[in-house]
């Protein structure tokens, strides 16, 4: 309203100005977009010759809409002839498509359209389109229905090119190719039939304004009005707009034709008093006048024929009235549209007497209108309209972001309220007072010296001056729109996040969820927030977003958004930049809505204190789920396949987690509206469901596996059952295992039957739930039920087989006694050899000779109890092993000679070669006096082998010299031998003796120490003579302390009995 003020003033004092005062054109200079402004830099001339040329090869566009024309030559349209036009602005607005995407719609759209259909739904048949203007200038008028063609009436304001421009978008380089179009042209080359073809715009005639077209049809050229074609690139819905508007235009035409001809037909009889009547005004009108007679003459005669036409049109009304069905044509007509109409009178002659009468003069008032007003000029009134128009756009922007798409997150909220309003107070403190400076000294400045001069440089004449209230109307004007600016954002702010929560303000304290999970008991139809509910690891119901977070978070967006605005500066000092002004001229922006302010900041906070009541109540019906959501299947599965339930229980339990995942899957929604809040709820809806499929999936696996074992199980059984009767004998003990154990099958086979019974019981469950087994598990069951019957099978046929293994088997042991025999044979000889070795020094190898016939030995001894088990299967006579026994007594003394021997050499060289550290010395003594018990037994078994007797007593005397070693190694294991004593055995020995813990007695063998063996013993009794008499002074010296400390004690003892006393 105040911009249509402005102009208003604008054109009433340019109409004041004396006519022969030039003024030019009102132009609005508007400010330039942010980042846009004028900048002026030096320019930079660098010689062309000195430039490097650079070539850069651009090859012409490959895109190219192609036809093939009757006689087959091909037409080429390059691709900007056939994409419609589309005009935007160079800064897409928000919500619209971009140029190129808009382009290729619209193309789509128009590709799609059949013209010959939308002309037959508009009702624009042939009739209507003919005549053509050919078939006009060369066929007679009464060939068609209409007279005209509708070219004639044609409206180029449909024009959305001039004929250059479409030309232009054919060309290609230095070729013009055709354009594609839509025409109407004759077929068979027969003026009387038109049709709709495809066709090739090739030239425009600017003298006759006919196009030149070549018809893809019959590859003829016609010449035809722009009504009769459309390009490709037109938009076929406008195009038959312009031929309906033609074809009314036409029709309105037509009529007007007819009703001139009847009119002009019309005979008037008696026209000559009505003339006179009606003439008297126009003879007055004459008289007055001082023009000639011939003039007055011809006046009277224009007046006479107008007075005669307008008589015929209202004779004809009133037969159209009356008989309407002889004018069928008029039917739809008005006359009036026809009749003349007088000129246009601005005031009446009263009124203009009136304004003269008030004796105003109108030049002194514009004088004294023009010295007081700031808007005595076009300037001024220009510089204010920018102002305003920036003004104006200030209050469309808002400080907040008050429309979203979709819920957000608290964190996403704040990020963009934060970022959109460090946009708009950037804008407000920067951008704006920028523009209005700009816009205010491009107007200004080119006004000069006068009461709008901006270079004043004298502080008293710019307080007197217009400019000073100029700019201070300005500011009031910026004030003006940062009130509304605050205010709108402040009021839809607060309606936003306020208005969902309108409904919480008179819950208690205590609230308590009393709806379902999925009907809410606070709908908003926009909720702001977007929530998603969870359960953490503390057993605790949680959201997102702490409910706690959104009081004052919001409330300091709210604060924080609105302080950023504050700080606008003025503009005077921008504009008056030759005067000083202070730095701290800002214009009003948060004292103008101080008490809106607190009003819907006091709203707010009571909002949210109340918002969070349903989300924690809400909350706490979610406590239900908590356990089954934070179980461990894993452990759960554990602990169920150690319970071992029966098939029954586990069948129970699958039905049961089925039923409660459905239970889920219906009274849980996906999301819920709690006032401005969207609670996503389907995370924790999905958690549960896909944990109740894993759960009873697990639990199938389970039973599964359950089966697979117990399946397993039994057909191990089966097959072991199997195995052990189908199994050919090795033996004749093995065949009357056999036997035996075939007697006990059919027992089992009822077992295995009972079991497998209980089994298939158990495959139900499976069955009951459509479960699908495994092939290889398949294949299990059924194995397993068949397996009775095959042992069965081979139960029959086991009697029969067994008869002839006997036969064989006894044919075996026929001939394994004889062999038997043979080879006690051969093992008597060998016992008989040993009567001739009596080499001491062959010991060892002996005793291996001895280890290998004991094997043989203990062979024949098992074979031998063998063949006298099977001479009792085969009811035989026994088998004598006297033979065997009188070889292992004739053996046995061999034996225990060598074995000794042997032992005592490996005994020796253990004891010398050993550390001394590590000497078992009473094993070693045992030993010795063993393998010394034993060769002595050996001296009474061969008293008549004196040369084995010999070998025994070579062992003997060795044994003998051995002891004192032994004993030397006893002393100096001694536990009392310390390093002294090992210095006085290397004086004894004269040579250095190092002990190690790895020293051996051959070290000191090598060191002479056998020659020593009684200094060795005397040195081991000093050291126990030593360690005893220490022992005896420390126990004496132990004993003395005790004594002493018993005296104390009991000297003690006695003070304290006199005191008692006392």
């Amino acid at each position: 309203m105040e911009e249509l003020s402005e102009q208003s003033v604008f054109v009433q004092s340019t109409q004041s100005i004396d006519e022969d005062e030039i003024l030019p054109a009102a132009i609005c200079i508007m400010p330039p977009r942010p980042g846009t402004a004028p900048k002026h830099f030096q320019e930079l001339h660098i010689p062309r010759e000195q430039l490097t040329p650079v070539h850069y090869p651009i090859q012409e566009a490959q895109r190219w809409l192609t036809l093939v024309g009757k006689n087959g030559k091909v037409y080429r349209f390059p691709l900007p002839t056939i994409l419609p036009k589309v005009i935007q602005t160079r800064f897409v607005p928000k919500g619209e498509l971009p140029k190129d995407v808009a382009v290729d719609r619209r193309r789509r759209q128009y590709s799609k359209i059949n013209l010959i259909e939308e002309l037959k739904k508009a009702g624009l048949t042939d009739d209507m389109l003919q005549p053509t203007e050919e078939q006009y200038n060369l066929m007679s008028e009464f060939a068609f229905p209409h007279k005209f063609p509708l070219s004639f009436f044609d409206d180029s304001n449909y024009d959305i090119s001039s004929p250059a421009a479409w030309f232009e978008l054919g060309i290609v380089g230095d070729v013009h190719y055709p354009l594609p179009a839509r025409a109407y042209l004759p077929y068979n080359r027969s003026l009387r039939s038109c049709r709709w073809v495809t066709a090739a715009v090739t030239f425009y005639n600017e003298k006759t304004d006919l196009w030149t077209l070549i018809s893809m049809d019959d590859e003829c050229s016609y010449e035809v009005p722009k009504l009769q074609f459309m390009f490709l690139a037109e938009d076929p819905h406008k195009y038959i707009q312009r031929i309906k508007s033609a074809v009314h235009e036409r029709h309105k035409g037509e009529q007007l034709m007819l009703m001139e001809l009847i009119v002009d037909c019309v005979l008037h009889d008696d026209i000559e008093s009505t003339t006179f009547q009606s003439l008297k005004p126009i003879e007055a009108v004459l008289q007055k006048s001082k023009v000639s007679d011939q003039c007055k003459r011809r006046l009277r005669s224009e007046v006479n024929i107008v007075f005669e036409r307008l008589m015929a049109l209202y004779e004809l009304e009133q037969f159209i009235i009356h008989m309407p069905k002889e004018f069928p044509q008029f039917r739809n007509i008005s006359l009036k549209e026809f009749m003349p109409t007088a000129a246009r009178v601005d005031f009446a002659d009263h009124e203009r007497r009136e304004l003269q009468a008030l004796e105003i003069n109108i030049k002194e008032k514009r004088y004294g209108w023009l010295r007081t007003s700031l808007f005595y000029c076009t300037g001024s009134i220009e510089t204010m309209m920018a102002v305003a128009s920036q003004c104006q756009h200030i209050e469309t922007l808002t400080i907040f972001v008050c429309t979203f798409n979709k819920p957000m997150a608290l964190v996403d909220f704040l990020q963009s309220q934060e970022t959109h309003s460090d946009s708009v107070s950037t804008f407000l403190k920067v951008y704006w007072p920028q523009q209005l400076t700009t816009v205010i000294t491009l107007v200004l400045r080119a006004l000069g010296k006068g009461w709008l001069d901006i270079s004043l440089n004298n502080w008293t004449v710019y307080q007197m001056c217009k400019i000073s209230q100029f700019l201070l109307q300005v500011k009031f004007r910026m004030q003006e729109s940062m009130e509304v600016l605050l205010f709108s954002s402040l009021t839809n702010f607060a309606n936003l996040v306020c208005d969902p929560c309108q409904q919480f303000l008179n819950l208690k304290s205590n609230y308590k969820w009393t709806s379902n999970f999925i009907d809410t008991e606070f709908p908003f139809p926009k909720p702001v927030f977007a929530l998603t509910i969870g359960i953490n690891e503390d057993r605790k119901v949680f959201y997102s977003t702490n409910p706690d977070e959104f009081q004052p978070s919001l409330m300091d967006v709210f604060k924080r958004g609105l302080e950023k605005v504050s700080g606008v500066r003025t503009i005077e000092a921008d504009v008056m930049s030759s005067l000083k002004f202070a730095h701290n001229l800002f214009v009003l922006t948060v004292e103008l809505i101080e008490d809106k302010f607190l009003t819907q900041h006091e709203l707010m906070r009571n909002c949210y204190a109340q918002a969070v009541l349903p989300l924690k109540a809400y909350a706490r019906h979610y406590e239900r789920f908590i356990n089954f959501y934070l179980l461990n299947v894993n452990e759960f599965m554990k602990d169920y396949a150690a319970a071992c339930k029966p098939s029954s229980q586990v069948k129970w339990d699958i039905l049961e987690y089925k039923r409660q995942k459905e239970e889920i899957r219906q009274i849980l929604p996906a999301f819920i509206t709690i006032g401005p809040f969207y609670v996503n709820v389907d995370n924790l809806k999905q958690f549960m469901i896909k944990k109740y499929i894993d759960l009873v999936r697990r639990i199938f696996e389970y039973y599964v596996d359950r089966m697979y074992e117990s399946t397993d199980n039994i057909i191990d059984r089966c097959q072991e059952v199997f195995h052990k009767i189908a199994l050919r004998p090795i033996s004749i003990e093995h065949l009357f295992e056999i036997r035996d154990y075939a007697l006990t099958v059919p027992e089992q086979v009822e077992h295995l039957r009972a079991d497998i019974q209980v089994l298939w019981l158990e495959y139900d469950l499976l069955d009951s739930f459509f479960y699908n087994l495994s092939d290889h598990q398949f294949a299990m069951k059924w194995n397993a039920f068949a397996w009775p019957y095959q042992i069965l099978v081979r139960l029959s046929t086991l009697k029969e087989e067994q008869k002839i293994d006997i036969e064989e088997f006894l044919r075996q042991h026929y001939s394994e006694c004889q062999v038997f025999e043979e080879r006690l044979e051969s093992l008597n000889d060998e016992v008989q050899t040993y009567s001739l070795a009596f080499n001491p020094n062959r010991a060892q190898e002996t005793s291996v000779d001895i280890k290998l016939t004991s094997g043989v030995i203990r062979e024949l001894e098992k074979l031998g109890q063998t063949l006298q088990y099977r001479q009792e299967l085969f009811e035989l006579e026994p088998l004598s092993t006297s033979f065997l026994t009188s070889i292992m007594e004739s053996f046995q003394p061999y034996r225990t000679l060598w074995y000794a021997c042997a032992n005592f050499q490996k005994l020796e060289d253990a004891t010398l070669g050993n550390p001394i550290a590590l000497i078992e010395l009473e094993e070693v003594w045992n030993n010795l006096m063993n393998l010394r018990g034993e060769l002595v037994q050996s001296l009474d078994n061969f008293s008549e082998k004196a040369e084995i007797m010999e070998v025994a007593k070579v062992f003997i005397k060795k044994i003998d010299d051995f002891v004192p070693v032994y004993q030397s190694v006893k002393d100096l294991r001694n536990e009392n031998w310390i390093y002294l004593h090992w210095m006085e055995l290397s004086r004894v020995i004269g040579t250095e003796i190092k002990y190690t813990a790895s020293m051996n007695y051959q070290y000191l063998i090598r060191k002479g120490v056998l020659d020593f063996l009684r200094e060795v013993h005397e040195i081991s009794e000093r050291a126990t003579n030593d360690a005893e008499e220490i022992r005896l002074a420390f126990e004496a010296e132990e004993k003395r302390k005790q004594d002493e400390l018993n005296a104390l004690l009991l000297r003690k003892q006695m003070r304290k009995c006199r005191r008692d006393i006392i």
